[in-house]
């Protein structure tokens, strides 16, 4: 029988549209399909991929925020932004230059009051996602309701993939903040009697291998501010195993890896070994890269590019070409075919 590997997306910040990880997934699979030597055809049968889309926990309360200080008479604009933005996120470098520009305008004829109304679009669309994500005294509802759309993600996968099916979770920006936390509970509480994954996620999960986090093998975090998050912990915190403590139990033989992708340009992304030495342990490679095209691989704006770009992808696909190989022999492919 063939064995799937499940792959989940987690996107960060800046995201407004449910198929954002549309062109990394197709890159993947076509990359994937390369290096394990399947036909496009079959990947189903090697691969199964899930998108977490958890940005709409928290748009309503940003696009209220964003009527409140600077009217609703630049619905239009605001939502030209946002499309901006999507584009940007598929991979479309044509959307760059007028979205530099609306950055950069000062004033704009529909948006009344405050100035540079772009720049607080940005201010309180990205970084308000930052902050929602918090947990403070007596309120983690937002916390809760986005590891609860993770937990959904992986329950779908665990059903489509199989309950024990190897991990591979890929997360930009925020969401390397939002699989972290999300795995280092599951963690903590396989190794402690601490309960940390409350009521409200625990109802979307199922108690696969999966589910819990025990089949981990693959983590790629890029363009990632988890060195910003932890040093508000001493010595910046426990980082999570990669590959899961458990797997073991589940694939004996598997290995895994956890690669860091970065780029020098990119103002939210840091490399996470230099941190400490659990993270030097921990993380096994932090992979520096030069994203983007003239318009962006120069300037911070290379944010968004990272899994769009085949020097991120290529090094993915291939790591989890060999996990398949090893999951179900060389001959994985051919089964693959005979069995579609």
């Amino acid at each position: 029988m063939v064995r799937k590997i499940a792959v989940a997306f987690v996107h960060g910040v800046e995201i407004d549209d449910p198929h954002y990880a549309d062109t990394a997934i197709r890159l993947l699979r076509k990359q994937f399909a390369h290096h394990v030597g399947a036909d496009g055809a079959r990947l189903d049968d090697l691969l199964a991929i899930r998108s977490v889309y958890w940005a709409g926990v928290t748009r309503t309360g940003e696009k209220q925020l964003l009527a409140r200080m600077l009217g609703e008479s630049g619905d239009r604009f605001f939502a030209t932004l946002r499309w901006l933005v999507t584009k940007l996120n598929l991979g479309f470098q044509s959307a760059l230059l007028p979205f530099g520009l609306a950055i950069l305008a000062r004033t704009v004829p529909a948006v009344r009051g405050l100035h540079y109304p772009a720049l607080r679009w940005v201010a309180i669309d990205f970084v308000g996602d930052a902050i929602a994500y918090q947990i403070s005294p007596g309120e983690r509802r937002l916390y809760d309701e986005i590891h609860a759309e993770v937990a959904a993600t992986l329950h779908e996968l665990a059903a489509e993939a199989g309950g024990d099916a190897p991990l591979c979770i890929i997360a930009h920006s925020l969401g390397t903040i939002v699989a972290s936390n999300y795995l280092y509970d599951l963690q903590v509480e396989q190794t402690s009697k601490k309960r940390l994954v409350p009521a409200a996620v625990r109802r979307h999960m199922g108690r696969t291998p999966l589910e819990l986090g025990e089949t981990l093998t693959h983590l790629y975090t890029m363009g990632s501010p988890l060195a910003l998050w932890c040093f508000r912990y001493p010595d910046f915190g426990v980082p999570v195993a990669v590959p899961a403590p458990l797997l073991g139990r589940h694939h004996p033989d598997l290995r895994g890896e956890w690669v860091n992708f970065y780029e020098k340009d990119d103002l939210v992304a840091y490399p996470l070994k230099p941190l400490s030495e659990k993270y030097r342990a921990a993380v096994s490679e932090d992979h520096e890269v030069k994203l983007g095209g003239i318009l962006s691989s120069w300037n911070p704006l290379v944010h968004p590019w990272y899994w769009n770009d085949e020097r991120v992808i290529v090094p993915i696909a291939r790591a989890l070409a060999r996990t398949s190989t090893q999951l179900n022999g060389p001959t994985a492919a051919t089964d693959a075919a005979e069995t579609a």
